[in-house]
């Protein structure tokens, strides 16, 4: 008794991957049937559920159970049925076959089973396909056949996509229209490939439950440009790629996918390629290649090609192509998109404003398509790019001399950093100006924002805290603490603390500076006490309250030998009532362009208080930030080049 000549389970198991759905097998059967020469495919889709309705319309979709195919191609004849018993035979190569697509049938499904009638035999012949499967179960009968017709039944769902008990359920739903969809996607190249040589192909899908149908012709079959490229390998290889392509000024969707023996594999955007259209065009990129019919798998789902890497078995990485893939759709894009430099120069300006220390890491053929890439991605592939030139100049740091390049380099790196630092102090702002315009109430979430609450420090480092929100000379202190008490910070000055009464408070910021370089016992202070920028009831009075906390503070430190000079300001929103209160008590408006900054000198203690709006912190800052980031902006790369 014949055999076939492979152990059916284990390719099922082992070949196949768990990863394939019920549309796996509509795209292989499908498939099967158009290289059968077929022109009319029929699926037919039941469903045993019975799901809940409401007001006639079901609440949960119905799941697909069983699946029919019928076809009028060549049918199971010798050359086919022979080609059908061996594993991973060369029948019809050329197509892209690769002799183990049934086997996907068989991890979805216990049974596929076949009924083929044939025109020129005059016989129909049946068998079923399972695991224990033989090359003679074969049974052929005679029989008056006036067309070739071929059926594939598939019946009941193996436990892994189908097990009531384990709570498994892995079956599509029943919606004819995403099903004609996803399939038409998946076989578009297929059916463009077939249409190219005069072929007509009618896919119908019914719902044997309602019997709704809908259908794919030739008509929903795009006709495609090409454009041919070159990728070269590490060793100067070069690999040849098509990218059909076809853009249209009608509304809808881009449709993008790498391909392999014409049928769709995976998205650009799976593979870190990720694009889309401006309003109101829509259009297909479909890429082949050998290269990518050779790094498929058996199911035509994946590709082991890998995003960076490269070895002996795969000299092209996902990063490389891709790279070519670009510089040939942006050519595509300026011919048949006007408006491309246009939507091209928005984005980068986005960019530009968003992370300008990256603007000089950004990828020549980002640039060049960059209002149809993901923002997100550009910016992240310059990070990188900037980080690896980092670690490459800590690498060589510590080396006897250095070469012109490399000192240039070094230049760049630390003036893109200093960017990077100015271009975070603008978030903060932003974050800062929310806070006020929302009148925050919360005083811990506005304290943390200038330094975290009961930390200290004694040297400043960009990202430990944001203490040149107030000035950014109060970055050069000995020792800042945020939110500790008086007995602590005297200690860490070296201050003693008998004779201070308030020892348990908790001034919210108190930094110290050295008063005099060659004399770094000598210091000055600035206390800032911070406040609410609203309260529920009697905000003024609130905020008022923190100058009597000052003042407090300002007498516990000034009469310690150390410390020669203190200053002291209380951070808040200034409304109306504020201002008049403040008036009143005999503070003086300062000229500012925003809200006032008020002042007061007590001579009793012989201190000076200063009560600032944050709204006023927020100009001052952001004037220091413009001046450096308009000069950045003026002399950077993507400037000169929107200058073109």
């Amino acid at each position: 008794m014949s055999k076939m000549l492979a152990v059916i389970s284990r390719i099922v198991s082992e070949d196949i991957s768990i990863r394939v759905t019920q549309y796996d097998v509509l795209f292989e059967a499908i498939t099967n049937a158009i290289h059968a020469k077929a022109s009319k495919i029929v699926c037919r889709l039941n469903s045993s559920d019975n799901p809940m309705k409401e007001n006639g319309v079901e609440i949960i979709n119905k799941k697909v159970d069983t699946i029919t195919i019928s076809d009028n191609g060549e049918g199971l004849n010798n050359d086919n049925y022979n080609s059908f018993c061996k594993y991973r035979t060369e029948y019809k190569k050329e197509l892209g076959c690769k002799g183990v697509g049934r086997f996907i049938f068989l991890k979805v499904y216990e049974n596929a089973h076949y009924k083929s009638e044939l025109k020129n035999e005059q016989e129909e012949r049946t068998f079923k396909f399972h695991l224990d499967f033989e090359t003679d179960d074969i049974k052929k009968t005679p029989k008056k056949a006036n067309a070739n017709f071929t059926e594939i039944s598939f019946s009941k769902l193996t436990p892994s996509y189908l097990d009531h008990y384990k709570h498994i359920d892995r079956r599509i739903d029943l919606d004819l229209a995403a099903i004609r969809d996803k399939v038409l996607l998946h076989l578009i190249p297929t059916l463009f490939f077939f249409k190219k040589v005069g072929a007509s192909i009618d896919i119908e899908f019914i719902d044997s439950t309602t019997s709704n149908t809908v259908s794919i012709t030739n008509n929903d079959v795009p006709d495609f440009y090409e454009k041919k490229f070159q990728v070269t390998d590490k060793s100067e290889i070069a690999f040849d790629f098509t990218l059909h392509h076809r853009i249209e000024k009608l509304q809808g969707n881009l449709n993008a996918f790498y391909c392999t023996n014409n049928r769709t594999v995976c998205e650009f955007s799976e593979k870190d390629f990720k694009m889309s259209l401006p309003y109101g065009y829509s259009g297909f990129l479909l890429l082949e290649s050998d290269y990518l019919d050779s790094h498929a798998n058996n199911e035509r789902n994946e590709f082991s090609i890998y995003p960076v890497r490269v070895d002996m078995f795969s000299s092209l990485s996902w990063e490389m192509i891709n790279d070519k893939l670009k510089s040939t759709i942006s050519e595509i894009v300026k011919e048949g998109i006007p408006e491309t430099q246009k939507i091209n120069i928005v984005k980068i300006r986005e960019i530009q404003n968003e992370r300008p220390y990256l603007v000089n890491y950004i990828d020549e053929e980002d640039i060049e398509m960059a209002g149809f890439l993901d923002k997100k991605q550009i910016i992240e592939k310059a990070k990188k790019k900037f980080d690896i030139e980092k670690e490459k100049l800590l690498t060589n740091a510590g080396k006897a001399s250095y070469s012109d390049q490399e000192l240039n380099d070094a230049i760049e790196i630390a003036q893109n950093e200093l960017v990077s630092y100015i271009n975070d102090r603008a978030q903060v702002l932003e974050r800062l100006r929310t806070l006020v315009d929302k009148k925050e109430r919360v005083e811990s979430i506005i304290h943390n924002l200038f330094m975290e609450r009961y930390s200290d420090d004694d040297y400043f480092s960009i990202g430990k805290n944001n203490l040149w929100l107030l000035d950014d000379r109060f970055t050069t202190y000995s020792y800042a603490a945020s939110e500790k008490r008086i007995k602590e910070v005297l200690t860490e000055i070296g201050e003693e603390t008998e004779n201070t009464e308030i020892l348990e408070d908790r001034p919210d910021l108190s930094i110290f500076f050295s008063h005099n370089p060659n004399d770094p016992e000598r210091l000055k202070s600035v206390l800032v006490e911070i406040k609410p920028f609203d309260y529920q009831s009697k905000s003024d009075r609130k905020k008022f309250a923190g100058i009597q906390q000052l003042v407090d503070y300002v007498e516990a430190f000034k009469s310690k030998e150390k410390i020669e000079e203190i200053f002291a300001f209380l951070i808040t929103d200034i409304d109306e009532k504020l201002s008049a209160r403040l008036k009143k008590d005999d503070y003086i408006p300062l000229f500012s362009l925003e809200s006032p900054i008020f002042h007061r000198f007590y001579k009793e203690p012989g201190i000076s208080i200063y009560v600032i709006s944050a709204t006023t912190l927020i100009k001052d800052a952001e004037a220091r930030n413009k001046v450096f980031l308009d000069i950045i902006r003026k002399q950077s790369r993507l400037n000169k080049i929107l200058e073109k």
